[in-house]
């Protein structure tokens, strides 16, 4: 029987999966006829009467050899067995690497599934974060090779060198980074011009211009600065960036083709109005359309103009003049503004959308795949399985905290009013359980008692239907719930407020805790910015070889031991710590290394003398000011930020390599003063995109070249200017709006105290669960209204709109699904099947 024909075969097997399964049949088949008479009646004749044997065959049947060879029959499909599904939870957490970097079809669970080790492995080593990085690293030497050229003036017909061989070796990491791809994803559909297919033609096309450019090596090369494109194409983050700014474009022609018309009416106006007279700047319409338009982007010579129409105009011509100051200036140009910010955005909400469809698609595939009964159902030993291979560092009280977080194993299945856990006795601990019923914390509160099954059955009568698992619809919260990290909330100590904690460690909470404290330490941390802004770290104010900057630096170890004793231990402060973990590890780390250079630079001071070089460090203890109550959430916001920063940055970097060095070929051949080296070509440009007085830089290096080289800086100006550098503003609008938005310091303690609950009540189910009976309670408590509030509730999640872009990935309806569940977080067993 072939593997088509094999009942319930997974639609995920692979081809090893396929021939496994071929071997254990062909092994069955070959295994003679005595041999099967042997067997157990159950296994030859499972659908006969067991009454109809006779005594003969039941003594053969219970022979010790004949036991043996159907238990290593046994063994070999048990064994066949657990590969599949071992291939299967490898598969499928292929699909969720996938999925997370956006990749689909031509990615590393594709590749898995084909059976071809080669293009696995190749896929393996080109997706790799190593070989990424050296790839990023190889374009930036690449770029950085134009320093070390010699300028255009200096070139001749050899340039053979070192300089030369650098750059045909790093061109061929590009020729390796493409071929590793060909390798898994083939040429057809590596040189497809069909979609996102056309970046990896482009990169294959540039790199055969870099190539071939490297190895004639002409004295003109004019591949120069094609050389930064390598990071666009190759790096999807600043892809997506560039892929913003050519949609930007259309938007953006709209609002310059009224600026152009604004100009150009205004300028004949201008030209009309004020003919005749003694002008100096609106002799003609061509030059008065010249200056406007420099009044227009970059204001540097308003004082002129307006002292010129003062001089020579009437007060038709001033109002003309202030019209377009106003219309022009101060309208449309901050509509272009707009324009970009709002398309940006647009974009932003796009790419999200798509990111999310792509990310769904790859998990709906990973649960088809696990899921090996085809019902819309994954168990709990694939889905721990499957996070042994994506978190290898979760304990397993993690997976399964984060399976009942997925799963409905607390929910509504045993009775109609679910599982719940008891009420506990402490006071705290009941208040938290009362705020989240919904009574009030001191209303007398009713214990839930273990209550007796009512159907007389020990088990219901399909046992499958109540078995916890996950639906594909929880299973598209994978992701949040899979970079979670549970930790106690107070592991310092087992029970927090009794004898078990030191009276030091008391006594160091208590200090911590009062107002008086913090705001010394407050003031000590200013104070010691303060010293250093007046550069008097070195001054010794006694008579001993004591600086003041050793003062500080003792407070400073003070105060991180003060919140170590708090915390028991070192190892518990690294481990265990507040929400603040990282800021701590940052002080406990800073303080070391200071103290450690300190006393070096104390005790070695007759042999060398660089104890003031040390105590200028100390200024590194103004960095605890940036994470205080008033600018702690800025610097979060700006740590998240940061990669999207970084990204613009790397465009930006982008853009003005490729201007300087187009400038550098054009201008410096004829010999333009600010354009002869590279160097020299990107401070100049750096005026333009800084506003530093560029309209007196472009004046002096046209005045050796021809004019209508100008449209060099016209073109950086609208593309590097009006469209990247209000890029960076609506970066700056998103960071204001994460930073300042309500209730988002409640938000994240909320989420934190959830997380908390969840793990502290999950705890306490488990143990009543082990005792063997059920405890029955209210709807509003238990872990399903913490699950509601952490994972969202149903449009929170997802939306029709998604799963009909996914459910061709799925093998049963998943907007049916959807509605079912929608309303209320829970679901009943009836909606989760087909």
């Amino acid at each position: 029987m072939s593997h088509q024909e094999l009942p319930g075969a997974p639609d995920g097997e692979t081809p090893k999966m396929r021939r496994r399964q071929l071997q254990l049949e062909g092994a069955l088949k070959r295994t003679s006829l005595k041999e099967l008479r042997g067997l157990p009646s159950i296994a030859l004749n499972a659908g006969s009467n067991p009454g109809a044997e006779s005594p003969s065959k039941r003594k053969r049947s219970s022979s010790p050899g004949n036991a043996s060879r159907w238990r290593t029959h046994r063994t070999a499909m048990l064994a066949v067995k657990d590969e599949e599904l071992e291939s299967a939870i490898q598969l499928a957490a292929y699909y969720v690497e996938d999925a997370a970097e956006g990749r689909l079809d031509n990615g590393l669970a594709s590749n898995f599934k084909s059976g071809n080790k080669r293009k696995l492995n190749c896929c393996i080593i080109q997706t790799h974060i190593i070989w990424h990085v050296i790839v990023m690293a190889a374009c930036v030497l690449h770029s950085l090779l134009i320093a070390f050229e010699p300028p255009p003036s200096e070139r001749d017909g050899n340039t053979r060198g070192f300089v030369n061989a650098t750059e045909i070796l790093l061109t061929l990491v590009y020729v390796a980074d493409i071929l590793l791809k060909v390798a898994y994803m083939g040429a057809g559909t590596f040189l497809s011009l069909k979609g996102s297919k056309v970046w990896q033609t482009t990169y294959a096309a540039l790199t055969l211009t870099l190539l071939l450019d490297a190895a004639i090596a002409p004295a003109t090369r004019l591949s120069r600065p094609l050389r930064p494109i390598i990071l666009v194409l190759r790096s999807r983050s600043v892809r997506n960036f560039y892929t913003t700014v050519l949609r930007i474009f259309p938007s953006l022609l709209k609002v310059l083709g009224l600026l152009l018309f604004i100009l150009t009416t205004c300028s004949l106006g201008l030209a009309r109005l004020l003919r005749g007279s003694a002008t100096q700047y609106f002799q003609s319409s061509a030059s008065t359309f010249k200056e406007m338009a420099v009044l227009l982007l970059t204001q540097d010579n308003y004082k002129e103009l307006l002292n010129d129409v003062l001089a020579h105009g009437g007060l038709a011509s001033l109002l003309v003049f202030f019209a377009f100051v106003v219309v022009g200036i101060l309208f449309l140009l901050q509509l272009v503004l707009g324009t970009v910010i709002d398309t940006y955005m647009e974009e932003a909400q796009e790419e999200l959308r798509s990111k999310r469809v792509k990310q769904s698609k790859g998990l709906i595939r990973a649960f088809s795949v696990l899921d090996l009964r085809k019902e819309g159902k994954m168990r709990q030993k694939a889905f721990d399985k499957l996070l042994q291979k994506l978190r290898p560092s979760d304990s397993p009280f993690e997976r399964h905290l984060k399976f009942s977080l997925l799963s409905n194993k607390y929910k509504s299945t045993w009775a109609s009013s679910g599982p719940s856990t008891p009420k506990p006795s402490t006071p705290h601990r009941r208040e938290e359980l009362s705020e989240r019923s919904g009574q009030h914390p001191h209303s007398p509160v009713k214990r839930n008692l273990p209550q007796l099954l009512e159907s007389p059955l020990p088990f219901p009568a399909n046992p499958w239907s109540l078995e916890p698992h996950i639906d594909p619809i929880d299973f598209l919260s994978l992701h949040t719930v899979l970079e979670l990290t549970f930790k106690p909330r107070r592991p310092a100590w087992d029970v927090p407020g009794t004898g078990n904690q030191p009276w030091w460690s008391r006594c160091a909470e208590l200090l911590l805790a009062d107002l008086r404290y913090s705001t010394v330490v407050r003031l000590t941390m200013w104070l010691d910015a303060a010293i250093f802004l007046a550069d008097a770290e070195t001054w010794q104010p006694l008579s001993w070889d004591i600086q003041i900057n050793d003062f500080l630096q003792a407070g400073f170890v003070l105060q991180t031991a003060m919140q170590v004793l708090a915390l028991g231990s070192i190892r518990k402060a690294w481990r265990f710590g507040p929400s603040e973990t990282p800021i701590l590890r940052g002080e406990i780390i800073l303080a070391a290394a200071l103290t450690a250079l300190g006393l070096c630079s104390y005790f070695l001071s007759s042999f060398a003398s660089f104890r003031d070089a040390v105590a200028g460090l100390g200024a590194l203890r103004s960095l605890r000011l940036a994470m205080t109550s008033g600018s702690s959430r800025f610097c979060q916001c700006f740590a998240a930020i940061l990669p999207a920063m970084t990204q613009m940055m790397g465009l930006i970097s982008v853009m003005h390599y490729t201007f300087a060095a187009t400038a550098m070929e054009i201008l410096g051949n004829q010999q333009a003063p600010g354009f002869v080296t590279f160097p020299k070509a990107a401070m100049s440009l750096l005026q333009i995109l800084l506003n530093a007085d560029g309209t007196t830089m472009v004046k002096e290096n046209l005045q050796t070249a021809h004019p209508l080289l100008g449209l060099v800086f016209v073109a950086y100006y609208g593309i590097a200017v009006l469209v990247v550098v209000n890029l960076v503003t609506a970066l700056m609008i998103e960071f204001y709006r994460a930073s300042l938005a309500e209730n988002v310091e409640r938000r994240e303690h909320r989420q934190s105290e959830i997380t908390h609950q969840v793990q502290d009540l999950l705890r306490e189910m488990e143990v009543v669960e082990n005792l063997g009976f059920e405890v029955t309670g209210s709807n509003e408590t238990g872990i399903e209204k913490l699950r509601a509030s952490f994972l969202g509730q149903g449009s929170d999640l997802v939306d029709e709109e998604l799963l009909r872009q996914v459910q061709k990935e799925a093998s049963l309806d998943l907007v049916t699904l959807h509605r079912s569940k929608s309303g209320s977080f829970p679901c009943s067993p009836a909606s989760r099947g087909h």
